[in-house]
């Protein structure tokens, strides 16, 4: 009995040896955990089915990708490394860049991207055979079978943001340019050089012109695929041609063109020694930047292999195959449905926070961040439009909200910035924005409010390192060339500064705030005309955007109507001068820099008497102004001096006084122009340098905003 019962025993073992597992349903368990984000799970059974398949490299990838998931990257990394399957496998060698990368290895990064060569690589795979056993479980790897570009177009964009990492731009956009050209839909590559400022308004369009949309999609993606990526290019100016105002665009730069050239032989006396500082570092890496957008797109051409473009491998040509009645929209349709996207609304806020439409913005922004209150390019704008409002309640929740959400994100630590900076305290300011760029150093507009924080204090050299630095960052933006160049100003060094603004101009042609500094430069200069010119100009554009929009000026506009009444009295044109003070008065009523020059130009005018009135309607608001007090008592000093003054003092009778005696009092009293008392003529106007300096440092604290926008 005994033997029996053993014999009953034995046998299920035999029947268990002898049964068969299903590998491939272990692997299709591996995918399904992995949809449903149980890494550790899909981790676990992916070792079981690496051992079973003894290492197959399909399966190795699937085990280092799930570590990958795990953010184990030094580990998904010598998993690959230990089966050289980064030697062998495009897609292994994919993910080891990205694991080494994430796990800021940026230097072993480097040494796989020289000692492969993936382009080979790619190519000596393309004739393999799909393995069809696998198509379920590997959905990864087949679209390295199906369609090598996606693969390349990932590998060349991971490249990029190693070398960009490693402040290596020039490689990096070269990087970024061919990955667009391996594949039309890697929107990555087009976010890094649009989103890090890298290119030029030009190259960004000439980009777009090159792109193989056709190539990689039907004609009717092209089109839209096209639609959606000119929505992020560059908003300082759109469609030049059908601007408001074209008659005042259209001959605008060459008329900056000839000022600058027509003054150049007048700068001798202002130079300043040429010493190679960082600002002249900063003009000759400008100009000499290792960077051609051409070469790069015909480098990238050249490594688009026709043969790899048939039908089967394109993905916007074999989903045409597949078309479902159901699943198809005319274009126009497509087109107009497509502006309720939350990035094409955020693209519009952009484009209109550039135009200073401030609360057009901020109420796109607002129905935005209703359907997403996390989208990072509104919330970038947001925070910019409410610096630009002063609503420091409002920036204080959002900062609050974001350091709750995301504490280890640079826009949190830059709200939280901006906040301190608004309210006045500069030192937890440049605390908390210098925390930012240390979370992101490729975060610009940190960069930017950075250098506010110090500018606002007169700490120039501080304010143009950080400057510098967004200028490396962000070489495709005007903005940190303009405040290089107000900064310049303010020291004194005319002549970079103006360099800096034609750069700035250079790629913004029609920013009003760039033109509105090269005018206060031209007044620093003496050359007035000049000055009145480039005011006239910049006064036309904001008058026209303004009609056209159906708005009132801003009161940000105040100086420039000030500085324009400044230039006309320079030239002796007392009454232009008066009528320009006067509106900018409109702008901002009680300003007594305005009360101030309005008396200046009566008193140049001989109207002594409302030259004091309005020394006085200064005085009451600032009383302590040396200049309005020192000149209003040069006009006390002149009016006492006249004899009918003294004559109604004394109430004494001037017996047998002729009417021509009295005329000849009457216009010693209200003196001609060319008859001005000479010592007005001769007041240095020192509130002139004031207002000049302090329009240039309202002009750097309104534009604090500006740099928000370098998302944008």
């Amino acid at each position: 009995m005994t033997g029996d019962s053993e014999m009953r025993n034995d046998s299920p073992d035999d029947s268990d040896e002898n049964g068969v597992i299903d590998v491939a349903h272990y692997r299709r368990l591996v995918k399904m955990f992995i949809d449903m984000r149980r890494y550790q799970t899909a981790l676990f059974w992916a070792e079981k089915v690496c051992v079973l398949s003894e290492n197959d490299p399909k399966d190795v990838y699937c085990y280092a990708h799930c570590m990958f998931l795990l953010k184990e990257y030094h580990r998904a990394a010598h998993l690959i490394r230990r089966f050289q399957l980064e030697k062998t496998h495009v897609s292994s060698y994919n993910l080891l860049l990205e694991s080494l990368y994430e796990a800021k290895e940026l230097n072993e990064a480097v040494s796989v991207i020289n000692n492969i060569d993936i382009e080979f690589l790619a190519s000596s795979l393309i004739s393999q055979p799909l393995d069809s056993a696998n198509v379920d479980c590997h959905s990864t790897l087949n679209a390295e079978e199906a369609n090598k570009n996606e693969v390349l177009a990932s590998i060349n964009f991971m490249k990029g943001k190693i070398y960009e990492s490693l402040d290596n731009r020039g490689l990096a956009m070269d990087y970024y340019v061919q990955a667009l050209h391996k594949s039309a839909y890697c929107f990555e590559a087009l976010e890094a050089l649009v989103q890090h400022e890298m290119l030029m308004a030009w190259e960004e369009k000439d980009l777009m012109e090159h792109l193989p949309l056709v190539q990689h999609s039907s004609e009717t993606d092209a089109k839209f695929i096209k639609k959606l990526y000119e929505s992020k290019l560059k908003k300082y100016y759109e469609d030049i041609e059908h601007a408001t105002g074209d008659h005042i665009i259209k001959d605008f730069s060459e008329c900056i063109k000839k000022t600058l050239e027509s003054d150049v032989h007048l700068h001798k006396k202002f130079m300043t020694p040429q010493i190679m500082s960082p600002a002249n570092k900063v003009l000759v890496d400008i100009k000499n930047t290792p960077f051609s957008l051409h070469i790069s797109l015909t480098r990238a051409s050249s490594l688009i292999n026709e043969s790899n473009r048939s039908h089967m491998e394109t993905p916007g040509r074999e989903r045409t195959k597949e078309i479902d009645s159901k699943n198809v929209l005319p274009l126009a349709t497509c087109l107009n449905r497509i502006q309720k996207s939350t990035d094409i609304m955020a693209a519009e806020a952009e484009k209109l926070f550039y135009d200073c439409e401030y609360k057009k913005s901020y109420k796109i922004l607002q129905e935005l961040l209703k359907a997403d209150p996390y989208h990072n390019a509104a919330l970038t704008l947001q925070i910019g439009c409410l610096v630009e409002f002063g609503d420091y309640n409002k920036l204080f929740y959002v900062a609050h909200k974001l350091v709750d959400r995301y504490p280890d994100k640079a826009i949190s630590w830059y709200a939280v910035g901006c906040y301190y900076d608004l309210i006045g305290k500069s030192d937890p300011a440049r605390r908390y924005l210098s925390k930012a760029t240390s979370l992101d150093r490729l975060y610009g507009p940190a960069w930017l409010a950075y250098g506010h924080s110090f500018a606002k204090e007169n700490e120039h050299d501080q304010a143009m390192a950080a400057y510098f630095k967004a200028t490396q960052l962000m070489r495709g933006c005007h903005l940190p060339l303009l405040y290089i160049g107000v900064e310049c100003g303010l020291t004194k060094n005319l002549e970079l500064a103006e360099k800096f603004f034609a750069q700035a101009m250079a790629i913004a042609p029609l920013d009003v705030f760039v033109l509105h500094e090269l005018g206060v430069i031209k007044y620093e200069y003496e050359y007035y005309k000049s000055a009145e010119e480039v005011f006239q100009r910049t006064a036309e554009i904001v008058k026209a955007r303004a009609k056209e929009n159906k708005e009132e000026l801003s009161v940000r506009w105040e100086p420039l109507f000030n500085n324009l009444g400044h230039c006309c009295r320079k030239r002796k044109k007392y009454k232009e001068a008066l009528s320009y003070h006067q509106y900018a008065l409109l702008l901002k009523p009680q300003s007594p820099q305005t009360f101030t020059a309005m008396g200046f130009v009566y008193a140049l005018m001989g109207n002594l008497d409302e030259a004091i009135i309005y020394f006085h309607k200064s005085l009451a608001i600032n009383r302590d102004c040396i200049v309005t007090t020192t000149i209003l008592k040069t006009c006390i000093e002149d009016v006492m001096n006249e004899e009918t003054v003294i004559e109604d003092i004394c109430g004494r009778d001037f017996s047998g006084t002729t009417s021509s005696s009295s005329s000849k009092s009457a216009s010693k009293r209200l003196p001609t122009i060319e008859e001005s008392p000479a010592k007005f003529n001769c007041v240095k106007l020192k509130f002139d340098e004031e207002d000049s300096a302090a329009n240039s440092q309202d002009k750097s604290d309104s534009n604090v905003v500006m740099d928000i926008s370098m998302d944008l």
